[in-house]
C-alpha cells in the first residue's frame, strides 16, 4: 500500500512539476512515534505497541495541529499507518482545513476486550502520549475511528484533563474531537462521515448527470458508524430517495433488489449481532455485495476491498469510497477503464473531520450552552453541506479541466494546494 500510495504522489508531482524537494516531503512521514505499555488484559499485564504517524503538515505546527483518527483494530501497523496519515494530509487540503495528516493505532480486537480493558489501555497511551508531548490541541488533535469511538474520545479527553494540573495545557477540550456532545462533542459529529458523503454523492450525480435523481439503488459495505448511519440517510424521502438494497458487516449480509427497511434490519442487528437469520432478504456475504448490479456501490468498511482480483466484476455505476484506502491503485485503474465513476475517499470521506474542524475551533474558543445545542446543529449541517459541496465540485471541475477521472483528479488536487502551502512554508521554488 505505502508503495502504491507513493507512486501516486509521485505521478502528481510529475503532472504538476512541482520541485524534488517537495516530492521527497511529501512522500515520507515527519515521524513516527511508537511505544508499548502495559495493561492489564484477563488479568494479566500485557505488552501491548502504540503507534502514531504525522505525515507532513503545510501549515506551522504548534499553531496549526496534525489532525487524525486513532483505531484499535489488528490489522494496525506501521505501514498501514503511514497511508492513512498521507490520506488525511490530502483529504485536508482538498477541504481547506488547517492541519496536517497523522494516524494512530494499536494492535487489538476490541470485541475480545471489556470496557474496564478499553479504558485502561486509553488511559494508560494517553498518559504516554502526553509524555511524548505529541497529543496537545496545537500539535497533535486525535479522532475517532476504527474500533473507537466518542466514549474511548471521552477517556482520552478525561485523562488529559486530569494530566493537566500538571500539564497547563491551554483549550484542553481541543485536545481530541468526536466527545460525546455533553463534553464538549460537538452535535452532528457521529454521522458527519455519512452524512458528507451523502452530500458529495448527490452533487456528483446533479454535476454529472450519470444517474437519475430519484431511487438509485445502493449497496453498503461495512455496518459500523459509517455504514449504519448512511443506511438511515439515505432513503431521503425529499431528494433523491435512495434505495438501499443490500448492507453487510464482515461475516454476514443481507440483499434484496426491492430495497431493504432500515429500521427493521437495524432493529434484527442490534438485537443478535449478525445479519444471519433475517427474514425478509437473501442472505450474502461481503464479497458478494461487492459485484450486486446496483447503481451505487459503498466499501464503508476498512482497506482493500476493490482490487485487482474483483474490481472487474463490479457491476455499480458509481463506487463511492468511504473507507479508507478501501479501493486499491490497480482496482482504481480498472475501474476507469470500465467507465465506472469512483469517487475516492479523499473527496467522499471527509465530512468527519470537517465537523471535527468546527467541534476543534469551538474548543479553542467559546463555550455554549445546553440550549444552544440546536442552533449549532443547524450550524454544523449547513457548514458540513457547504464544504462538502465546494470539495467535489472543485474536484469535478478539475476533472473536467485536465480531462481526468474524479479520482485521479481528487489527488491533483490534493497535491496541488499542499504544494502551494508547503512552498510558502518551506520557500520551494
Amino acid at each position: 500500500m505505502l508503495k502504491e500510495k507513493i507512486e501516486q504522489f509521485a505521478k502528481a508531482c510529475n503532472y504538476l512539476n512541482t520541485s524534488t524537494e517537495f516530492f521527497e516531503d511529501i512522500s515520507q512521514v515527519k515521524a513516527v512515534f511508537e511505544f508499548k505499555i502495559r495493561p492489564t488484559i484477563d488479568g494479566k499485564q500485557t505488552v501491548l505497541p502504540i503507534i502514531r504517524v504525522w505525515h507532513c503538515n503545510p501549515h506551522s505546527t504548534g499553531a496549526r495541529p496534525y489532525k487524525g483518527g486513532f483505531r484499535f483494530h489488528p490489522g494496525v501497523n506501521v505501514e498501514l499507518l503511514k497511508v492513512l496519515s498521507m490520506d488525511m494530509t490530502e483529504k485536508c487540503a482538498i477541504a481547506d482545513l488547517p492541519f496536517g495528516g497523522s494516524k494512530g493505532g494499536s494492535p487489538i480486537d476490541v470485541r475480545k476486550l471489556t470496557k474496564e480493558e478499553l479504558r485502561d489501555i486509553t488511559e494508560k497511551m494517553t498518559k504516554e502520549f502526553l509524555r511524548h508531548n505529541v497529543l496537545s490541541p496545537d500539535i497533535d488533535v486525535f479522532g475517532p475511528d476504527v474500533g473507537t469511538n466518542s466514549e474511548t474520545m471521552f477517556w482520552v479527553y478525561n485523562k488529559v484533563a486530569e494530566e493537566n494540573l500538571q500539564m497547563r495545557l491551554p483549550n484542553v477540550a481541543a485536545v481530541v474531537t468526536g466527545k460525546p456532545i455533553e463534553h464538549d462533542g460537538c452535535p452532528g459529529r457521529e454521522d458527519a462521515t455519512s452524512k458528507g458523503g451523502l452530500i458529495v454523492l448527490k452533487e456528483f450525480i446533479k454535476l454529472s448527470k450519470c444517474l437519475p435523481e430519484k431511487g438509485a439503488t445502493l449497496a453498503i459495505q461495512g455496518f459500523g458508524n459509517v455504514g449504519s448511519n448512511l443506511a438511515r440517510l439515505a432513503p431521503d424521502r425529499v431528494e433523491f430517495n435512495f434505495n438501499v438494497v443490500a448492507v453487510s458487516d464482515e461475516n454476514s449480509g443481507l440483499y434484496n433488489e426491492a430495497g431493504l427497511d432500515f429500521l427493521s434490519i437495524e432493529a434484527w442487528y442490534k438485537e443478535h449481532k449478525t445479519f444471519r437469520g433475517y427474514k425478509n432478504a437473501t442472505e450474502i456475504s461481503n464479497e458478494e455485495l461487492l459485484l450486486l448490479p446496483v447503481d451505487i456501490l459503498v466499501p464503508a468498511a476498512i482497506e482493500n476491498q476493490i482490487t485487482a482480483k474483483n474490481a472487474s466484476k463490479v457491476k455499480a455505476k458509481v463506487v463511492l469510497e468511504l473507507a479508507n484506502e478501501a479501493v486499491t491503485q490497480e482496482a482504481h485503474h480498472i475501474l476507469k477503464l470500465a467507465g465506472i465513476h469512483d469517487i475516492p475517499g479523499i473527496t467522499a470521506n471527509s465530512g468527519g473531520v470537517v465537523v471535527s474542524f468546527i467541534e476543534w475551533a469551538r474548543n479553542r474558543g467559546s463555550r455554549w450552552h445546553t440550549v444552544e445545542l440546536n442552533k449549532i446543529g443547524e450550524f454544523v449541517d449547513e457548514e458540513l453541506r457547504k464544504i462538502m459541496q465546494t470539495v467535489i465540485r472543485n474536484v469535478f471541475e478539475k476533472s473536467q479541466i485536465l480531462n481526468l477521472t474524479i479520482n485521479e483528479a481528487a489527488h491533483i488536487l490534493a497535491v496541488e494546494k499542499i504544494y502551494e502551502k508547503m512552498k510558502q512554508k518551506h520557500g520551494y521554488k
